[in-house]
């Protein structure tokens, strides 16, 4: 069974893959939860003024789940520390994201999509809209019209790729990478291999050229059903397709806000946020992770975050200290070494 899921597609633009953050795994969002509140530590401590507008820029493109996702969470976290660095004015910081679309979640209706927009422009967020990336440096993100975006901080949620592992199998891939599969989950010419998830191009039975999309609610329902047809080939039974009909999509939004879409009815605001963070939870493995992370929320909506650095995050070290001269008391003795050096110096 085949289940490598995707990586980021940075597309060979030049140098993102090398100063971009990317959102993939839980040590991606904590790299990223780190690199934020380094910057917050130096710029609060910076009197120049060019690198401060740096340390205090972030930018995120892409403009689909994950990217409105990340800048909501980003300004929700530094504006909800922002005590901690008086140094900081709310003026001082920006929030970008960049995406090549004329609206943001294309996944959601317009109305909702426009209704996402609206709240996070009210709270500070800008929007790049219908410009492309073309690559990144050590100051900032080069747009395709010639701009740039001046920040220390990029996170690339802009383009996956089916994991590039399967490159080097012998079998039948689509265009983007992924693993070509009949309807049952088996890959096409074998009949002892299967595939699932991002890797694979599933297609809707009774549809000509079109594919199930690599959400996990989809991924979920793939893996019983490759599960059950396994079975099935081995006690030479028939298998049997995958159907499935997506049941909705949400997003938060920050600020106890969220949009959702489900089965057609829409939903904004405090609902869906309670809408989404009900179905995370309910989704959630096992009886004590469930309660782990409903105890963590409930902690959450009384006390302000930690800003604790944790190990292994993708940090910005601080400046080395410059060293400064020895503190001499006024009428004290000189030592030894300093009379014997003024000595030297006066013959």
């Amino acid at each position: 069974v085949l289940a490598l899921g995707s990586v980021p597609n940075f597309f060979n633009l030049p140098g993102m893959a090398d100063h971009s953050m990317t959102l993939k795994s839980l040590e991606d969002a904590t790299n990223l939860r780190n690199h934020v509140i380094s910057q917050l530590e130096l710029a609060d401590v910076n009197p120049d003024r060019e690198s401060r507008q740096r340390q205090l820029a972030f930018v995120v493109a892409g403009g689909g789940f994950a990217g409105t996702e990340t800048i909501a969470e980003i300004g929700d976290l530094v504006t909800s520390v922002l005590r901690y660095y008086p140094n900081i004015e709310r003026s001082d910081l920006r929030f970008v994201l960049v995406h090549s679309r004329d609206r943001i979640l294309p996944e959601l209706g317009p109305d909702l999509a426009h209704y996402a927009m609206e709240k996070l422009k009210a709270r500070g967020i800008e929007f790049v809209l219908e410009a492309r990336v073309s690559g990144a440096t050590e100051t900032g993100v080069q747009l395709a019209d010639g701009r740039e975006i001046l920040a220390n901080t990029i996170v690339w949620t802009a383009g996956n790729q089916p994991n590039t592992l399967l490159q080097r199998l012998p079998c039948e891939r689509s265009r983007g990478g992924a693993v070509v599969v009949e309807s049952s989950l088996n890959v096409k010419g074998f009949s002892n291999l299967w595939a699932v998830g991002d890797c694979a191009q599933i297609p809707v039975p009774d549809t000509e050229g079109e594919f199930y999309p690599p959400t996990a609610q989809h991924a979920l329902r793939e893996g019983r059903l490759a599960a059950r047809n396994i079975a099935a080939t081995l006690k030479g039974r028939p298998t049997k397709p995958f159907r499935f009909q997506t049941l909705g999509t949400l997003v938060p939004l920050g600020h106890h806000t969220g949009a959702a879409e489900i089965r057609g009815l829409k939903f904004s605001g405090l609902l869906a946020w309670l809408m989404w963070r009900g179905i995370y939870l309910a989704l959630l493995p096992g009886l004590e992770k469930k309660v782990r992370v409903l105890f963590d929320w409930t902690i959450d909506l009384f006390f302000p975050r930690d800003t604790v650095l944790t190990d292994g995050g993708r940090q910005t070290p601080l400046p080395p200290i410059p060293p400064r001269p020895a503190f001499v008391q006024p009428g004290a003795p000189e030592s030894d070494d300093k009379t014997a050096q003024t000595k030297e110096e006066t013959s």
